[in-house]
């Protein structure tokens, strides 16, 4: 944790002019704005990565399932563990989008005077 600027042992001063939230942990956040067409291309970005994903996984699961009918066991078997490798590919797009919607906030880490105390329950 950083040490806060000497003139200002809150961290920040709020601007009133900008929406702070809190969230149920009790640290204020904003929501910080996004560059025109940003949400459109993480968009796109997520897609492409499932689609690629979900046609790799579709691939490697027809290797393995056609091997092992007809090749022999060795090469069924690698062929079962890359069509098991490949499947993390799947968690790219959301942890993508995850990413994506993360980087909108950004967490103070110090709570100003002017808030009001977190609620409890």
């Amino acid at each position: 944790m950083r040490a806060s600027h000497p003139e200002r042992p809150a961290g920040f001063e709020p601007d009133p002019g900008r929406l702070y939230e809190v969230g149920r942990d009790g640290r204020p956040y904003t929501l910080e704005p996004e560059p025109p067409g940003a949400a459109e291309a993480l968009e796109n970005l997520a897609r492409r990565w499932w689609v690629a994903a979900v046609l790799v996984n579709a691939t490697t699961m027809g290797f393995a399932a056609a091997s092992a009918m007809l090749a022999p066991r060795g090469v069924a078997a690698l062929s079962g563990v890359l069509a098991i490798l490949t499947a993390p590919l799947l968690l790219a797009a959301p942890i993508l989008r995850r990413r994506g919607l993360r980087r909108q906030r950004h967490i103070h880490r110090h709570r100003p005077e002017d808030f009001p105390p977190p609620l409890e329950g």
